[in-house]
């Protein structure tokens, strides 16, 4: 009789020994995933809230050559600084009338409420990955009429 109570307290035992192991690596791989899913939403929260200001190094040398009604093209280059500080120099190309005529305006630029324009003066530019898109009325307006680009390109 011994014996067999000794088996049976030994088979209860290793039962309540299996049962714990069990519920101990389940609750364990149950805080795993919560973590993991939590990473992931961190992560992909973090990338959407990034604004062009944020996501790109936007401070540089930018180029475009503008179509022009009496001239080869206006040569417009704009330099951004972090200080948020610009300078923009636009040249006339090759006419007889406005040859060598040059402009020159620096100023602070800003940003729009949600970091995605860059503002100076009047004019709007959209940020992407090294290029800047002009994003005024006059300029969509023209650009719909246009094949000519109104792109600025980091040089």
């Amino acid at each position: 009789m011994n014996i067999l109570l000794r088996k049976k307290i030994m088979r209860n035992f290793i039962a309540q020994q299996v049962i714990f192991l069990g519920i101990t690596s389940l609750l364990f791989n149950i805080s795993c995933q919560n973590e993991k899913k939590e990473s992931n939403l961190d992560s992909q929260s973090e990338w959407q809230e990034k604004s062009p200001k944020q996501k790109w190094d936007y401070t540089g040398n930018y180029q475009v050559t503008l179509p022009c009604a009496d001239c080869k093209g206006i040569i417009v280059k704009l330099q951004l600084k972090k200080d948020n500080s610009y300078r923009i120099v636009q040249n006339y190309n090759e006419n007889d009338s406005v040859a060598g005529d040059i402009k020159t305006e620096t100023g602070q630029y800003q940003w729009s409420e949600n970091d995605s324009l860059i503002i100076l003066n009047n004019q709007k530019f959209k940020v992407s990955d090294n290029v800047l898109s002009w994003k005024n009325p006059e300029v969509d307006r023209i650009k719909k009429d246009s094949t000519k680009s109104y792109t600025l390109r980091r040089i």
